[in-house]
């Protein structure tokens, strides 16, 4: 028996969210592309009975609920990796998507990874991450580009939850962050927290992963959803809610597709305070926390051996003639 057992790197997370279809095509994904390693969990709310018979391949755990964030942070306090890695709803794993991701955490700055999202035949780009202004919220970055360029990477302030790497202690953190069980305004939550710890989401063009048939309608924006959004804004003090609206409505007056969730901006300064009121309280937690595991993670691991009891030799001592 060897006298270390490998301990993975990542853990990769396949949360199932009801649609069986577009779990099973991530999971297949991860398991036909499985990198060395590493170990993959199933995170589901009781109700997936594995008719597959995964259970030598994968591990399965059990939340208490079926929302993304939920399902996420249960994976997170199982997961035996220090780097978490996401992969859901659709969303398909490519050769070797995880090599260099996994290098760029050794910048001991990047807290989060968001890989390239791309249409199936891999001309396009859906996504490199998400990125916030006075226009928009939790907006796609380089979205059907041909390619991403410089400026598009240092626009991205997050990675979109569905496609995501984290360091898995930094998500333990963020447990009592308030999401709503959205996952885009986890999303952006948890990156309004890790960014208060002094971390970074980094945007890897050699990460890539294939887009499923619903991210594009997983970007889009109800007005409860930009409320929420809005409201990360006004509580981080990036934006008041008044501007936000404002900014949404003045921009996208050409898109009446987007009156709703400009709507739902403007209406963050009366219909959210008890959102607020909570992410307020609860982000310098969750920010103090995220940075105190970070930094712990940055410190090298030491091996405590037990103090050599002192031996008194029983052979009597003569004086040298």
């Amino acid at each position: 028996m060897a006298l270390f057992s490998p301990t993975p790197v990542l853990s990769i997370v396949v949360p199932h969210l009801g649609n069986d279809p577009s779990f099973e095509s991530s999971l297949v994904s991860v398991l036909e592309n499985r990198p060395r390693r590493c170990e993959v969990l199933v995170c589901h709310d009781g109700s997936y009975t594995d008719p597959f018979d995964l259970g030598d391949e994968v591990q399965f755990v059990t939340a208490q609920g079926n929302d993304l964030p939920r399902l996420v942070s249960t994976a997170a306090h199982a997961a035996q990796g220090r780097l978490l890695h996401v992969l859901c709803d659709g969303q398909q794993a490519t050769e070797g998507w995880t090599d260099s991701a996994i290098d760029c955490f050794e910048d001991a700055t990047v807290g989060s990874l968001a890989p390239s999202i791309a249409d199936a035949d891999g001309k396009r780009t859906r996504a490199i991450g998400w990125t916030q202004s006075a226009s928009c919220l939790c907006a796609p970055v380089a979205a059907g580009k041909r390619s991403a360029n410089r400026r598009d990477r240092a626009a991205v302030q997050g990675a979109y939850l569905t496609a995501s790497f984290w360091r898995t202690d930094v998500v333990r953190s963020l447990d009592a962050v308030p999401t709503a069980g959205n996952p885009l305004v986890a999303a952006v939550a948890w990156a309004a927290a890790t960014r208060s710890a002094g971390l970074r989401c980094h945007s890897d063009l050699d990460s890539r992963v294939i887009a499923g048939e619903a991210f594009a309608s997983s970007t889009d924006l109800d007005a409860v959803t930009a409320r929420h959004l809005q409201s990360i804004a006004v509580a981080t003090g990036e934006q008041s809610a008044w501007q936000g609206g404002v900014m949404g409505l003045l921009t996208n007056l050409h898109r009446v597709g987007e009156w709703g969730s400009a709507w739902g901006r403007l209406s963050a300064a009366w219909a959210d305070a008890a959102f607020q009121r909570k992410l307020r309280s609860e982000l310098p937690h969750a920010a103090a926390a995220a940075r105190m595991a970070s930094e712990s993670a940055a410190r090298p691991a030491t091996l405590k051996m037990p103090a050599r009891p002192t031996v008194t030799s029983q052979v009597p001592l003569r004086r040298a003639a």
